[in-house]
């Protein structure tokens, strides 16, 4: 072999060396770090590919303006979370498998479901068993940490109680619909395949032929089908794409927008209408109800109404817990 030769080859495997380096970088790179903690790239990326697997018949690519957007709210997710288990460890709090356990057997024996049930529920929620089982840790950890934390007791009255029952007319959520019993939010979304059938379907819920909920769990193939429509609590206009927000933002509060098109679908979407109720009696049901006399569903609506004060309570707690933290945003 050449010594010419012999060098370009060192050069070659150099510049592959340094090319897969810079790569790894690239991919691996730290985006944040809390209170000494890092996020990398990488686990940011997985994580918002997750969510964006979950989210049926929408798809975003790396070049949208709204996909930098909807990484940033992935990153202060994960930054929450971080900052919970922070806080966890250094009040020595901890969750136990046998805890974990005992809960999942706890909500299949209320919703009367065996192990292979369970996991198809999961499935139809996007969700792991593993996935569902760190919920269920970081959920009560949470409960653990306002309990230390915050020397509030969350009152649910019997008029809240009460009012709410009023408001849904008896309709109580299946607690079935959703195992992961996320917050429900002010925003519906229907996807169907083409503008007539949206059309179509917009006058069916104008009339009053159809409420927007059944439309959705009927012939939605979106995001939030299963809980008629519901994008969940974490979701606001600024989320959506910029067609999508205009049209809401047009449309009055609890009238459905006109069928706008997306990658070749057609979507409906209706911004709830809010009330001069109390707040916690502002949460929106969920799909799949059943009407329940008022002794039937006083159990069921107190839960609701708890969570709903409690989630506004811990907000409170995590703006505190970020205004102590030391966070170096690098994304």
């Amino acid at each position: 072999m050449s010594r010419a030769f012999s060098s370009l080859v060192i050069a070659l495997c150099l510049f592959i060396c340094s090319a897969q380096s810079h790569a790894v970088e690239l991919v691996d790179r730290v985006v944040a770090v809390v209170n000494g903690q890092l996020i990398t790239l990488f686990e940011l990326n997985e994580k918002l590919n997750k969510m964006l697997a979950q989210a049926q018949g929408i798809s975003i690519s790396q070049n949208d303006p709204e996909y930098i957007e909807l990484q940033k709210r992935v990153l202060d997710s994960m930054i929450n979370d971080i900052l919970i288990k922070q806080a966890a460890e250094k009040l020595g709090i901890t969750v136990s498998e046998t805890e974990i356990a005992t809960k999942i057997n706890e909500l299949k024996k209320q919703n009367g479901m065996n192990e292979e049930q369970f996991r198809k529920q999961l499935a139809q929620e996007g969700l792991t068993r593993q996935e569902f089982e760190k919920s269920l840790e970081t959920e009560a950890i949470k409960h653990q940490l306002l309990g230390y934390m915050v020397n509030k007791r969350i009152l649910v009255t019997d008029e809240e109680v009460r009012q709410y029952y009023d408001q849904v007319g008896g309709n109580i959520p299946d607690p079935k619909a959703n195992l992961a019993r996320r917050t429900p939010g002010a925003i519906g979304f229907i996807m169907v395949g083409s503008m007539a059938e949206a059309e179509s379907l917009r006058q069916k819920i104008a009339s009053g032929q159809l409420s927007f909920a059944d439309a959705a769990r009927k012939f939605s193939i979106g995001p939030g089908k299963e809980q008629g429509g519901d994008l969940g609590g974490d979701v606001s206009a600024d989320d959506l794409a910029p067609p999508l927000r205009k049209a809401l933002q047009d449309a009055p509060a609890g009238q459905v927008t006109k069928p706008v098109p997306l990658e070749g679908k057609a979507v409906l979407l209706i911004r709830k209408a809010t009330s001069d109720a109390p707040a916690a009696a502002d949460a929106a049901p969920a799909p799949a109800s059943s009407s329940k006399s008022f002794e039937q569903a006083r159990g069921q609506v107190y839960e609701m109404l708890f969570r709903t004060k409690f989630e506004k309570l811990f907000q409170e707690y995590m703006n505190t817990l970020r205004t102590k933290a030391v966070v170096d945003l690098r994304l």
